[in-house]
């Protein structure tokens, strides 16, 4: 009878965990969707109207491969943590001059998937209001688009790795496929820019089946991971129907009593509608009294709820 108990009792815990879990991850799918029919204060402004592959020297275009798959599913997790301890925080050991004091209020606006044919105007929004940037661009488009990849780096922004095709399938399939993907990504900025990434930025983030043995291989070659704990809503379902409002909304809900945020958004002609309300995002965090910074600036990594291999 005792043991029948006990096996009761460890059914009952099992299930619960499963129960916990299944809505734990509803929550992040559907979050976008409570924030915009939560009624705020401030709803914001009026819209206003406004495999191989080879680079050619000469036109820079791939050849021998296909489309990769551009899927995206981020979302905000519930729990992030500042990782005090893996290896590749060594990163982060830098002169305290370029590290932001813990009581200033800092945005690291973070730009995925780029670069694209709005890249430019990305650009000259950031240019205007005098900010610089994270973007974490996918080797695909950097082979598509060499020269906004220029002028990304020249202008001062901080250049991620986002992976070379962004194909959730092909890059959490094994540990081989990752390594590969990352390589023949880090290897495409380089020859563009003559810089190597030393951060990067998991497709749907370090939550998106990243085995322990994906991050030691970072780890191992001193490579920082970032996730980011606040959104634009450019990577929900729908997102090309979200109004000038409705973004506005999404932002300042995820970054709502944050000292340190780290934005998501999205460069693509597919998102322009975010990309128009860029403007006054970053204008309305200044006021806010926030300041921008580029992610290698953080004090700590932000990261997603489990620590990286290296500190287990």
């Amino acid at each position: 009878m005792k043991a029948k108990k006990i096996l009761a009792i460890i059914f009952l815990i099992f299930a619960a965990f499963l129960i916990v879990k299944f809505f734990s991850v509803k929550t992040e799918q559907i979050l976008p969707h409570i924030i915009l029919n939560t009624q705020l204060k401030n709803p914001g402004p009026e819209r206003k109207p406004r495999s191989s592959f080879i680079i050619s020297k000469k036109k820079q275009n791939v050849t021998g491969l296909s489309k990769p798959s551009q899927r995206n599913t981020e979302n905000v997790s519930k729990q992030v943590y500042y990782d005090n301890n893996t290896t590749n925080s060594n990163t982060y050991q830098k002169d305290k001059l370029n590290i932001q004091k813990p009581s200033e209020k800092v945005v690291y606006l973070t730009i995925d998937d780029g670069p694209s044919p709005e890249t430019p105007k990305i650009l000259e929004i950031l240019d205007k209001e005098k900010i610089k940037a994270s973007f974490f661009v996918v080797g695909y488009n950097c082979i598509k688009y060499p020269n906004f990849l220029k002028q990304i780096s020249q202008k001062g922004h901080l250049i991620g790795n986002h992976s070379y095709s962004h194909s959730y399938k092909f890059i959490y399939k094994s540990f081989k496929n990752f390594v590969e993907d990352f390589n023949r990504a880090e290897y495409v900025i380089y020859k563009i820019t003559g810089k190597k990434p030393k951060y990067y930025r998991f497709p749907g983030g370090s939550l998106n089946r990243v085995s322990p043995q994906i991050k030691e291989f970072l780890d191992k070659n001193r490579i920082t991971y970032i996730d980011w704990n606040a959104i634009t809503g450019d990577s929900a379902k729908n997102h090309e129907k979200l109004t000038y409002k409705e973004i506005i909304k999404i932002t300042f809900s995820t970054a709502k009593n944050k000292n340190e945020i780290v934005l998501l958004m999205h460069d693509s002609p597919v998102k322009k509608n975010v990309i128009e309300a860029l403007s006054y995002i970053i204008k309305e965090f200044k006021k806010q009294g926030y300041v921008f910074e580029t992610v290698d600036k953080m004090s700590k990594p932000l990261q997603f709820k489990i620590k990286a291999a290296s500190s287990n």
